[in-house]
């Protein structure tokens, strides 16, 4: 009796081990969690590339405000130059008329912005102090209210507001 435990034993042990060692695929349950898995990670990953992509578009936003202000200083260079005192508001339509400043691409839709009077520089004397600076969705004009120019020392993505 005792001997024949032991085989019956030896033989459950072999079975057991042997399917254990011999499974080739996954279970139902294993293919649902690597399933799952992949798609919290895929998610995850949408969402902070998402945010990368607007944080890239909000950078291109600010550059074009700098680009309007460096326009700008060769605009006031060029009227100093010409003997004429400069003015103390220069829009987007005047720098882009006297070819100061090609067309603004809006990082938001990928469209020109057309020139306008919307968008603008101030001066004082003889040097750019503040930006105002209008999309077609956003803007960079309203830090201290409604359409009022940022100065250009505090110019940043943070101060990006709708329209």
């Amino acid at each position: 009796m005792w001997i024949k435990m032991k085989k019956i034993t030896k033989m459950v042990n072999r079975k057991n081990c042997g399917s254990i060692l011999n499974d080739k695929g996954m279970t139902l349950i294993e293919l649902l969690a690597i399933i799952v898995i992949l798609g919290i990670i895929s998610a995850i990953a949408g969402m902070v590339i998402t945010k990368v992509i607007q944080n890239t578009r909000d950078r291109a936003f600010v550059a074009n405000a700098l680009a309007m202000k460096e326009a700008a200083t060769y605009y006031i260079r060029q009227e100093i130059a010409e003997g004429h005192n400069p003015k103390e508001r220069i829009s987007y339509k005047e720098l882009a008329d006297r070819q100061f400043i090609d067309s603004i691409i809006d990082p938001d839709s990928g469209n020109f912005l057309q020139p306008s009077e919307e968008s603008y520089v101030e001066i004082i004397g003889t040097r750019v102090a503040a930006v105002c600076l209008k999309g077609e969705k956003r803007n960079l004009c309203s830090k201290n209210g409604p359409d009022k120019a940022i100065p250009i020392e505090e110019l940043s993505a943070d101060l990006i507001s709708s329209n």
